[in-house]
């Protein structure tokens, strides 16, 4: 296969100067098949090199000049839409899920030539390898292949340090499912994605592996992690919408602390979906389908902020498109990010540290804490909720002085003032004066006839509050404390259509309601009439929600 270097899209991009956060455009190759992930590799001559998994092979490509990339070998490979690349030393071992096993590249002689074979061992007890979703290389030479066709897709260990181009099985860990892999210092971070979280293991004897601890991540979908600097923190991205890029303490992994969630403010609860981190210098580089690569700051990993950022899939949408890998280890500190259709990116960051803030919202009468307080970031996208114990933690990329908005629907909003400095925490605690509530009624009457409904079920709701109630025998319904807004009510029972009023406004001046329903069988799902499941669906029980 041939790649095309994209002239039209290098000249829009330089004539626009095109540059995000923090992360410049420096040059683009494109493919005619979709790409994978993405790896690097340094040459003795110091000649940079980009190796891309394509859907039909794999792509070796010169960054002697960055700007303009060139292909200057292509692998045939099994079709697969999954590969995944490591170096040790100059060779290449590359994954993918469809078969040939394990291939193996010689990269000694680029820019000149190279030579490749797949390796497809048999394994006593196994079986044959033909196929894996995930490697790594560990800085001992030991691969790990995670996601293979035997051994129930956990983990197998290979040498590929002794004789370096010719791999040699060593053993297989625990059979449990592991989607992606990460080892240091003689641990192995698995992604058990089919279970929702990490397990740590002790690798440092092969044959005799025991588990350290193990950890659930935030969407109970676990697809990557990657080790901070220290090794104390381990960055996790769970693949699905919404997903979020977790930090965990795991200096002792018997007892592992969750520390902070990342989700990116700018797509916020649009559905995007994190895939693969990476970890540099303490900047966590992530690339998001459909959003591009995002750079963290992971310095301070109890308040991750977002750095940078380079959207390599420009139309606003989720779904399983955009970049696939973002890799940030070449010496020359460029970031190379595997767009699944629109090639191989190659993009120079800035690092900068994240501008901290940092405090607690509390009662100004009582100087408790205020639980899920706004605070907003004026003029940037940048907001938070406050915690349960009154704390909250955010920040932005940009120094300058802010004013911050604090909000909650049973206060008085206040507005104060930030210097925010890169590098640097700054504290701001804000007290909110609370307002008055009021108490609020309402009946669910029949609409033909005026007689009272009981047990019909209401729903009042809008942006903070959500409130299920049920109507007495009388068909009537109270709320001892309210608050002023606009509200969407519903009220309903099965034997009579839902009624729906939306963008109710009620107050202290405005504090009763009355619903009409008709009789008649419907159900519309706002909701819940009572039915019950007796069979599953296809991932799980039915459940009422907002689908996706």
């Amino acid at each position: 296969m041939k790649a095309l270097y994209t002239f039209a899209l290098f000249f829009l991009f330089s004539t626009l100067a095109f540059s995000q956060l923090n992360l410049s455009y420096i040059g683009n190759i494109t493919y005619d098949a979709d790409l994978s992930d993405i790896w690097g590799y340094v040459a003795p001559d110091d000649t940079e090199y980009a190796i891309v998994g394509v859907f039909d092979g794999v792509s070796i490509v010169s960054l002697a000049d960055p700007a303009n990339p060139v292909e200057l070998f292509f692998i045939d490979g099994a079709e697969s839409t999954w590969r995944d690349i490591k170096t040790w030393e100059d060779h290449a071992y590359v994954t993918n899920e469809t078969g040939d096993g394990l291939m193996v590249i010689d990269l000694s002689d680029l820019p000149n030539s190279i030579d490749s074979f797949n390796w497809e061992p048999g394994i006593p007890g196994l079986g044959t390898l033909h196929s894996a979703h995930n490697i790594y290389i560990d800085e001992y030479g030991y691969a790990y292949l995670a996601g293979s066709n035997l051994n129930g897709g956990g983990v197998l260990y290979v040498d590929v340090f002794t004789t370096p181009g010719s791999p040699v099985y060593v053993a297989a860990g625990p059979s449990e499912y592991s989607h992606d892999v990460y080892a240091r210092d003689n641990k192995l971070y698995s992604s058990e994605i089919n279970i929702g979280e990490f397990t740590i293991y002790d690798v440092s004897d092969k044959q005799n592996v025991q588990i350290l601890g193990s950890q659930a991540t935030a969407s109970n979908f676990t697809h990557n992690t990657w080790l901070s600097d220290d090794g104390n923190v381990l960055f996790t991205t769970d693949e699905v919408g919404n997903g979020t890029v977790g930090a965990y303490d795991v200096s002792d992994p018997s007892d592992i602390q969750e520390l902070d969630q990342f989700v990116p403010y700018e797509t916020l609860g649009d559905g995007v979906i994190p895939h693969n981190v990476h970890v540099w210098n303490d900047f966590i580089i992530i690339s998001y389908y459909t959003d591009g690569c995002i750079i963290v700051d992971g310095s301070n990993p109890t308040n991750l902020v977002e750095i940078a950022n380079f959207d390599t899939f420009i139309p606003a949408s989720t779904g399983f498109s955009g970049a696939w890998g973002a890799y940030p280890f070449l010496p020359s500190g460029l970031v190379l990010v595997s767009d699944i259709g629109n090639g191989m990116y190659v993009l120079e960051p800035n690092y900068v540290n994240a501008c901290w803030l940092e405090g607690n919202i509390t009662d100004a009468n009582t100087s408790g804490p205020i639980n899920g307080a706004h605070i907003e970031l004026m003029t940037t996208n940048v907001s938070d909720l406050s915690n349960i114990d009154g704390t909250y933690a955010t920040g932005y990329a940009v120094s300058g002085t802010y004013d911050v908005l604090v909000w909650h629907p049973q206060y008085e909003s206040a507005t104060a003032e930030a210097v925010l400095e890169n590098g640097v925490i700054t504290l701001l605690d804000v007290e909110l004066v609370p307002l008055t509530p009021f108490s609020f009624a309402g009946s669910v009457i029949d609409a033909d006839s005026g007689d009272p409904v009981p047990n019909a079920i209401v729903n009042i709701s809008n942006f903070f509050f959500d409130y299920d109630i049920v109507t007495d025998d009388n068909g009537d319904f109270q709320f001892a404390a309210f608050y002023t807004g606009e509200y969407d009510v519903y009220g309903g029972k099965w034997g009579y259509h839902t009624s729906e009023l939306s963008s109710t406004m009620i107050n202290e001046g405005n504090n009763s309601l009355v619903i009409e329903i008709e009789k008649g069988y419907e159900d519309i799902f706002s909701l819940d009439l009572g039915w019950e499941t007796e069979l599953a669906a296809f991932s799980g029980p039915w459940e009422r929600g907002a689908p996706i």
